[in-house]
């Protein structure tokens, strides 16, 4: 429990020794909004000093209850409410939103939710309109539609224009569609908050000739910014962007919302030219704007312009960059082995106390940017120094040791991962299979691929299949790779097939490339490598109008070979 900060021990203290604590509330009041990071201070106050004014006992437990319920500690609510009727004061209209917005935030939501509903009914406060739709927001928050429907349904005669909505709201947010919309068309009145959920609703599920439809339909009045957004993201989030820029430039009124919804939609559609130019011309950018960009040239594979974006943002801009933004700058450094770049972001990333280990996995970009430069000794100091290892930052860190060739630290920090109890995912054991193959290792590898259901509950899918027939193939294991090809429970591809050939010609083995070719060739696969790579097993073997048989099959079928192709697969 951490420690009372000075300044609250202090002002505490000075109430004391004066006596002032004791002629008057308002003291209190200046202390309770510190309390809920202090549970055991908050239990004592209130115990002691709240019954010292019975006129406002109940006003003080609210003031602690609220508190509390906007605080990183909800629980202390109920502890508070109970301190309050163990007391002998009662409840009020204000107590129980309160409690609904706490209970709401909590693990054991379901318990909790229902005994502050049954509170609330038995004292006679489901006809308070406040408490009512508290309660909703409460249901709507925790995804029970039918208990939320079932206190609207039961407090129908006090409902207002906020019920409505709230009940609509939640329906929105579980998918509910038809029921939302038949709320909605129960409604007496309606206002741009009830529109504007149906037209998000409709827009986001991609029913978008309805969200146009209720747009057009729905009182001009009412047709806020909100709205026009709902209807330029559905658009643009369902590949329409020339829509979705007809209504953006249409919208009497745009927030940066509306900038940030344009431009993730140019980002999501692979239109990054179109996102640069609305992001340059925009009056103002947010944190939201900058990380979009940095975010969409990264996933676009442009690395050397996220880079210079970031560069930009870091001279022309007095916004930070988040985590997202990081993770993006060092995905760009690790693709473009910029070491010095990345060490840079690793030294901002320390200078501003960003966490590495939460769930945008920092740390796993740092472990992935080093491992990818080629200083695996980083990667690892910088696994071992974070707090939490995810399973990101372990395969991370073992993807990172097999790339570089570092096959017996690799499946020894495979190891490591198995006692440390966090459970091995389909992408580790690729990372483990490949480090096994790379380094000859056929007893271990074959023994991680046959333990893989059993052990880690990840069934073999056909990149495990490859990796294992890339094993035996270089391991001169050819007919036990033809073996495990015939043996699989779904058709090869031509990653698989295009593993065997190239082990058939490391190893000479003509009669098995013939057989692999055959199995390509079915496949009607215009991918140049497996073709160009037949043409030299051919040659090598003497066989040379069959090489240039192979070699005319590109001509014949307009496949063009790639440069320096010739005994790779593209």
């Amino acid at each position: 429990m951490a420690a009372p900060p000075r300044h609250l021990l202090l002002l505490l203290g000075r109430l004391l020794v004066s006596g002032e604590i004791h002629r008057s509330p308002d003291h209190l009041r200046k202390i309770i909004p510190l309390l809920p990071s202090h549970p055991n201070l908050a239990a004592a106050l209130s115990s002691l000093y709240f019954p010292l004014f019975p006129s406002s006992a109940t006003f003080l437990h609210n003031l602690l209850i609220r508190a509390s319920a906007a605080s990183p500690s909800p629980r202390l609510s109920f502890a508070a409410f109970s301190c309050l009727l163990r007391s002998g004061y009662l409840p009020d209209n204000f107590t129980f939103p309160q409690l609904a917005k706490s209970a709401s935030r909590l693990p054991s939501f379901p318990r909790t939710g229902a005994q502050v509903h049954a509170q609330a009914a038995r004292r006679g406060f489901l006809a308070d309109i406040f408490v009512v739709n508290s309660l909703l927001a409460m249901y709507a928050a925790f995804r029970d539609t039918a208990s939320m429907w079932g206190v609207f349904d039961s407090c129908a005669e006090v409902a207002d224009v906020v019920s409505w909505n709230t009940v609509i709201a939640g329906y929105v947010k579980c998918g509910e569609i038809g029921n939302a919309r038949r709320v909605f068309d129960e409604m007496p009145e309606r206002n741009g908050v009830s529109w504007s959920a149906m037209v998000g609703a409709y827009a986001g599920a991609g029913e978008l000739d309805v969200a146009r439809d209720m747009f057009d339909r729905m009182p001009a009045v009412g047709r806020n910014v909100v709205t026009w957004n709902s209807m330029v993201t559905g658009f643009a989030r369902h590949g329409l962007l020339p829509l979705a820029r007809k209504m953006f430039d249409e919208m009497p009124l745009k927030n940066l919302v509306s900038w940030n919804a344009m431009i993730r939609g140019y980002m999501v559609n692979g239109e990054m030219d179109g996102a640069r130019e609305l992001f340059d011309v925009m009056p103002e950018k947010d944190v939201v704007s900058w990380t979009c960009m940095i975010s969409g040239y990264a996933q676009a594979g442009r690395y050397a312009e996220t880079l210079a974006l970031f560069r930009s943002m870091q001279s022309k801009s007095i916004i930070q960059p988040n985590e997202v933004a990081m993770v993006s700058v060092l995905s760009a450094c690790a693709h473009l082995t910029a070491l010095e770049e990345g060490r840079w972001a690793h030294t901002f990333i320390d200078k501003h106390k960003m966490i590495l280990d939460n769930e945008f996995n920092l740390g796993a970009a740092l472990i992935d940017m080093y491992a990818k430069c080629g200083r695996t000794d980083m990667a690892v100091k910088t696994f071992h120094s974070l707090d939490q290892k995810n399973v990101s930052a372990w395969n991370a860190l073992i993807t990172g040791l097999a790339v570089n060739g570092d096959a017996l630290q690799c499946i020894d920090v495979f190891e490591q991962m198995k006692r440390s109890g966090e459970n091995p995912n389909d992408i580790t054991l690729v990372s483990v299979l490949t480090a096994c193959a790379h380094a000859g290792l056929v007893d271990e590898g074959q023994q991680c691929f046959q333990s893989m259901a059993s052990a880690f509950g990840v069934q073999p899918e056909l990149k495990h299949y490859g990796c294992m027939v890339d094993l035996l193939g270089r391991a001169g294991l050819l007919d036990e790779a033809e073996e495990l090809i015939s043996s699989m429970p779904m058709a090869p591809d031509v990653k698989v097939l295009g593993a065997l050939l190239g082990a058939s010609r490391m190893h000479e083995r003509f009669d098995v490339a013939e057989r692999v070719q055959r199995g390509i060739l079915n496949l009607n696969t215009k991918q140049p490598g497996c073709h160009v790579l037949m043409s030299d097993i051919y040659a090598a073997a003497g066989k040379w109008a069959d090489a240039l048989e192979a070699r005319g099959f590109l001509q014949r079928h307009n496949i063009r070979k790639l440069p320096a192709s010739s005994s790779s697969m593209q």
